[in-house]
């Protein structure tokens, strides 16, 4: 009787104060705090949609990547930090992307690039890694607009500090390809002290807008020939035996129609590369009977070769490289692979039956 006495005062009590609860009336604060830790994840959102390929999400569980083996990083603060993928260099002056995060400030696409420069903070972060920054020492933004798909960009003289043509080739591709991993960017225009260049020291023109369309990684050249197109070809490369990277090589094309691309690709993937240390999981003799795009998907029908291998790890390579390659096919978000027109599985027992998603993140290392 006490109680129900004790509870209808308490009724009265609330009425009375215009049915209100105060504050220090609440049991548990850590309902306020939940609620303020809501708002703010509704606050990012938007800012988190704005990086292609770079920034963290986390893919709906009946799509999750299965080729993807990088295991998700717990964030102290998940609001503080965004996920970049930026461009370093190995020791045979190959461009490798990395996914890594760094601290979210305005400007980020201006931070993702000073990852890259040469400096003793960057260079510790990735030591470790078999990477080397690709901008010179003391390269510095004066500053940076984006208008229309277009970033102008104004480095300091310092940019042209380097001393063959290997590196001007680097450090071209790896800004263009740093900068178009954002929504927000379609291509690049390069000034230093504010004046436009015809071209760089050893020749690399730059005197048009630059795009993942017309500038080549990890070729013999960095400008695209006229009348030539090209596309960009994942591959596996083993640094020192510790480290592994899928890197991203440009083939020049002539004459393949838009539909017949993805059949294109499947046959370059499969080809054995001439350099020893670049490798394929691709089967020898995997090609594609057909594909198709239905929505945002692209649909690859293989032919039973893709299942000529043995070992998990390889069956993991074959799929990422197949995901990043085709994420260059314009207008999808997901691919569906078929086996002779079947839906199927792996020898190592991935579950091809469901659409896969194309992954955000590339080489994901945390780092700081």
């Amino acid at each position: 009787m006490k109680k129900i006495i004790c509870f209808i005062i308490v009724l009265a009590i609330t009425f009375l104060s215009g049915c209100k609860i105060p504050i220090e009336q609440i049991d548990d604060a850590n309902d306020l705090e939940g609620l303020n830790a809501n708002k703010e994840i509704e606050d990012t959102d938007d800012e988190f949609v704005v990086v292609k390929g770079a920034v963290h999400t986390e893919e709906p569980k009946d799509s999750k990547n299965e080729a993807d083996d990088n295991e998700d990083y717990e964030l102290e603060d998940p609001g503080e930090y965004i996920y970049v993928t930026v461009y370093y260099k190995d020791g045979d002056n190959l461009l490798v992307p990395l996914t890594r995060r760094i601290k979210k400030e305005e400007g980020i696409a201006k931070a993702a690039l000073g990852c890259m420069v040469k400096n003793d903070e960057n260079s510790d972060e990735i030591k470790d890694l078999g990477l080397y920054t690709v901008l010179p020492e003391d390269t510095s933004i004066l500053g940076m607009n984006i208008k229309d798909g277009t970033a102008i960009i104004d480095f300091n003289s310092n940019i042209l500090n380097y001393e063959d043509a290997s590196a001007e080739k680097n450090i071209v591709a790896g800004i263009v390809y740093c900068l178009t991993e954002f929504n927000t960017i379609k291509d690049v225009k390069f000034l230093i002290d504010g004046r436009e260049q015809e071209s760089l020291k050893f020749g690399t023109d730059v005197s048009k807008v630059m795009s993942r369309e017309n500038i080549l990684i990890n070729s013999d050249k960095v400008n695209l020939a006229e009348k030539v197109k090209k596309v960009d070809v994942y591959r596996y490369k083993y640094l020192d035996g510790e480290n592994e990277y899928i890197l991203p090589f440009s083939i020049e094309y002539i004459g393949v129609e838009e539909e017949k691309l993805p059949t294109e690709i499947v046959r370059m993937l499969a080809t054995k590369p001439e350099e020893q240390k670049i490798t394929t999981q691709i089967p020898d003799g995997t090609g594609l009977i057909d594909s198709r795009v239905d929505n945002s998907t692209l649909v690859l029908n293989f032919n039973k070769k893709i299942k000529s291998y043995g070992g998990s790890a390889r069956e993991a390579g074959i799929l990422n490289q197949i995901l990043y390659t085709m994420k260059q096919i314009k207008g999808i978000d997901r691919v569906k692979i078929l086996i002779e027109g079947k839906e199927d599985s792996l020898p190592e027992g991935t579950d091809l039956s469901k659409e896969i998603m194309l992954p955000l993140q590339i080489n994901k290392k945390d780092i700081m």
